[in-house]
């Protein structure tokens, strides 16, 4: 070995060019860091004035601090501790109810980041390109966690000036809760890292990274319930601890992340020292030698590889819909804490709280289900984009078997995951109640046409738009906006109308509309016309 390789090799030479490579990764991920930065800044911005307004007075927070004392709510929030502050500190109870979901969204931000930057450019051959420049090995890494630290610290300082002069607290305290964002966003970033060196492609790194913060939003959720050590456990749940606005704020838990993050990362540049370029540290399973016979077409083959995304999508709804289902078996204990105010918040014309909570519960069920269609959308956008698209193209394959077989496997994934979680809240929610049991499933069914309607427009602006993937995050981030904000955020009426789910009536709080039902299903039908005639016209893009 030369002395100049044993440089590269032993020495400060593995992060050669680092400072270049920053500046190039800035450049490329601006508007990624732009929209996610201004939408989880945006939407604190948005939110705290509406909180501000819906409880003014120590009585009407100690109202809903009642409501908030359950397990079931406890673990879907935070600590106890700042719901017995909510009488002295609005602070507290907009810090309580957004820090879980706010910090959920960044911890999904630097999971992306981290994987597009470094796992996903050596699967796409970027980092090929790159590396043939004087480029130490570790310098990508490197200039990757650079990057999010300093749009941790960005995003932090954002949410930390939109907290401040919040009542019952001081600039210390909304810095505490910017800060608490840049550690989450510090730490899933150094974790996601070390799912880079593990994996082999982008998709298992976003897997690990995205498992690691589910594990973190379960093990918080069940500390909280019970007020027990398993919250320090998890990432998200020592940002919680910090107790900002609270009487009992401390800033040590933040110790914690920091020194987490940087074992992580020192663990990241030993694996990357230790792994083939373009390989992971484990191995790839081999494959058969000859495809079972249910793979002969195009669209087995994308069922195939979509298997995944189903698996973790029946999962994941049906955890999600028995958690619904054990608030919605006590949602008449809470009707007696609300104030007026806050029971029209919950009322979607139901007879019952329970009936209204029902509601609410099954409309977040099919959003996030049709998440899932989304993401079997956009990897048919990354097997195009990659090149594997190109060996099914190569074939005697029609447009409509590939690509065009990823909206039945969207369709398909987005509907079984939101019958599953619809049967996980009638199980958890009805209690031997068959009626209720009924009414639940039925308003499952009837969230399908809208689900089918956004699917369709995502694969239609896959069709005709292949680059403007920001289209079907803006569509499906909407859509939760509305369903789940949209009524504290008061947004008008046309608005509001722009998603499908709108449009179909409030069941099983109230009467469903079958005239909706029926054009959302049309429509949902004529966006996939659309989408195909969209693919037969385009040109397919191949690296």
């Amino acid at each position: 070995m030369t002395t100049a390789a044993a440089e590269i090799e032993d020495g400060l030479g593995t992060l050669a060019g680092t400072g270049k490579l920053l500046r190039f990764q800035a450049r490329r991920s601006r508007l990624y860091l732009f929209w996610w930065i201004a939408g989880i800044a945006g939407f604190t911005w948005m939110t705290i004035p509406v909180l501000v307004d819906q409880y003014p007075t120590a009585a009407e927070r100690m109202g809903f601090a009642a409501t908030m004392s359950s397990p079931a709510m406890l673990s879907m929030s935070g600590p106890v501790a700042y719901v017995n502050a909510y009488a002295d500190s609005i602070g507290a109870l907009f810090t309580h109810r957004m820090l879980l979901w706010t910090g959920a969204m960044t911890a999904v931000m630097f999971v992306l980041l981290v994987t597009r930057l470094t796992r996903a450019d050596e699967e796409t051959s970027r980092s090929e390109v790159i590396r043939s420049l004087p480029i130490g090995r570790r310098a990508d890494l490197a200039a990757a966690l650079q990057l999010s630290v300093l749009a941790a610290v960005l995003l932090g300082a954002l949410l930390a000036l939109a907290a401040t002069g919040l009542d019952g607290g001081d600039g210390t305290s909304a810095l505490l809760f910017g800060a608490a964002h840049t550690a989450i966003g510090i730490v899933f970033a150094s974790l996601t890292a070390i799912a880079a060196q593990l994996s082999e492609n982008g998709s298992t790194a976003t897997g690990f990274g995205l498992a690691a913060l589910g594990a973190s939003v379960l093990f918080a959720g069940a500390g909280n319930a019970e007020d027990t050590w398993a919250t320090w456990l998890s990432p998200i749940g020592w940002a919680q601890l910090t107790y900002a606005y609270t009487p009992e704020q401390r800033w040590w838990p933040l110790l914690i992340a920091l020194a987490v993050a940087v074992l992580a990362v020192w663990t990241a540049f030993v694996l990357v020292s230790h792994r083939d370029f373009g390989q992971g540290m484990f191995a790839a399973r081999r494959g058969r030698a000859e495809a079972k016979p249910g793979l002969k077409s195009a669209g087995a083959l994308t069922f195939r590889l979509t298997r995944g995304l189903i698996w973790t999508g029946v999962i994941t709804l049906l955890l999600l819909g028995l958690a619904y289902g054990s608030v919605l078996g006590g949602a008449d204990e809470f009707a007696d804490g609300l104030s007026q105010a806050q029971k029209e918040i919950l009322d979607r014309g139901g007879a019952t709280i329970q009936l209204s909570f029902a509601t609410t519960f099954i409309a977040i069920n099919a959003i996030v289900a049709a998440l899932f269609g989304v993401l079997v959308i956009g990897r048919g956008r990354k097997e195009e984009t990659v090149g594997r698209g190109e060996l099914i193209a190569a074939g005697p394959v029609a447009r409509s078997s590939w690509p065009g077989s990823y909206l039945p496997a969207a369709m398909f994934t987005a509907t079984l995951t939101n019958l599953v979680a619809g049967l996980g809240l009638a199980v958890g929610g009805a209690s031997g109640d068959g009626d209720l049991f009924g009414k639940i499933m039925a308003g499952t069914l009837v969230q399908l046409p809208a689900i089918w309607a956004l699917i369709a427009f995502v694969f239609a602006a896959f069709a005709w738009l292949p680059r403007a993937g920001w289209l079907r995050w803006l569509a499906w981030t909407w859509t939760l906006l509305v369903i789940y904000f949209g009524s504290m955020l008061n947004l008008p009426e046309w608005a509001m109308a722009i998603s499908p789910f709108d449009h179909l009536g409030n069941y099983p709080a109230d009467d469903f509309s079958w005239p909706a039902l029926i054009v959302l299903t049309a429509v949902a039908a004529a966006l996939a016309v659309l989408a195909h005639l969209g693919l037969r016209r385009r040109n397919l893009h191949f690296n």
